[in-house]
Order: C-alpha cells, then structure tokens, then sequence
C-alpha cells in the first residue's frame, strides 16, 4: 500500500472543486495544487487581456502545474491536484505520475445539474472570481455551454484507485467531513 497519495478534485466549472479541495487541505494538512491558482499568479505576473490571452495562459500553466504535483509526489508527499481533468491524456498523466512515485490514486469526481453549475458560473464570475479568467464577457457564455453546460459530465478519469463521484447539484447535501473519512 502506497504511503503517499495522489488525490484529484476534478469535474466541470462551477461544480465545487475548489471549495472541497480548500476544505481537504486545511484539515488534512496535505499541500493543495489548483490549476486556477497557478493561472491566477501568471495572470499578476503578466497581466490579462482577452480571453484568448486566459487561454494563452492555461495553456502555459498545465505543465507548471503537473510539473509542481510531480514535484511533490517525488519528495513522498500526498497532494490535492485541482483541475477540470476533463481530457483523455489527463487520466494517462495521473496513472504514469502515480506509478512512477508509488503514489496511491484517490479521484473525488465533482458534477452537477448543468442548468445549476452554469447559475453557478455565472454568479461567480460576476462577483469574486479573478479578472484574468475573462469569465464576465458575455461572449465567454456561449463557449461554455457547449463545451461544459450542455451535458452532465458525471464520468469521472478512467484511472486506478478509489473514485468518489460529488453531485453538488445540492450543495447543502454535500458532506465535506464524510468526503475527508472516505480519502483517509
């Protein structure tokens, strides 16, 4: 059995990801690496625009933030790796990291009712969320509801280890200490 453990917090926007990756990390102690935090120090380093340029910048981050998560399981710590994950070569990146530092794959897989999660979506964007994600203009809307709001994205990384699927449709419903028994 694995000492340390990779546990992604993964799923679409506006589902919950960072609330519980927060929660996780604060009461378990293990070191939390969010994909939107890395963006967000790129964005104050190098300024923000459109949301090309959001786009320019994840595309940047991603190996920053796998790089950093690696860095960790190197070292044999656990770590809380935030992210959509939502593409094919991501359950390939979180097998091969996992099996080369003989970390143990936890996957807490975050959905929700696509009407709810673009609510959701749009009220943060128009309140807390960082200037740099260009997630107020108008036209970023339509992007996301075909890409995330169209569909209920309820399947989880195809990877190894234990996978919790979180509906946070109801958010009142989530039982965060029950989540941190399951991963420990």
């Amino acid at each position: 059995m694995a000492s340390h453990k990779l546990i992604v917090v993964g799923g679409s926007p506006a589902t919950g990801k960072t609330t519980l990756s927060k929660f996780l990390g604060d009461q378990t102690g293990i070191k939390r690496i969010s994909m939107d935090d890395l963006k967000e120090l790129f964005f104050d380093w190098g300024g923000y625009r459109d949301r090309e340029w959001s786009k320019e910048i994840g595309r940047l981050a991603w190996p920053v933030f796998k790089k950093i998560v690696e860095m960790h399981l190197a070292q044999g710590e656990s770590v809380i790796a935030e992210a959509t994950f939502l593409w094919s070569d991501d359950a390939l990146w979180v097998e091969e990291i996992a099996s080369k530092h003989g970390a143990e794959i936890v996957q807490i897989w975050m959905t929700a009712d696509p009407k709810v999660a673009r609510e959701r979506f749009i009220k943060r964007a128009n309140t807390h969320r960082h200037p740099g994600h260009n997630d107020a203009l108008e036209y970023v809307i339509e992007e996301f509801d075909k890409r995330f709001f169209c569909k209920q994205h309820a399947d989880p990384l195809p990877v190894s280890g234990k996978t919790k699927i979180v509906d946070t449709t109801d958010l009142n419903a989530v039982n965060h200490e029950e989540i941190l028994r399951w991963i420990q």
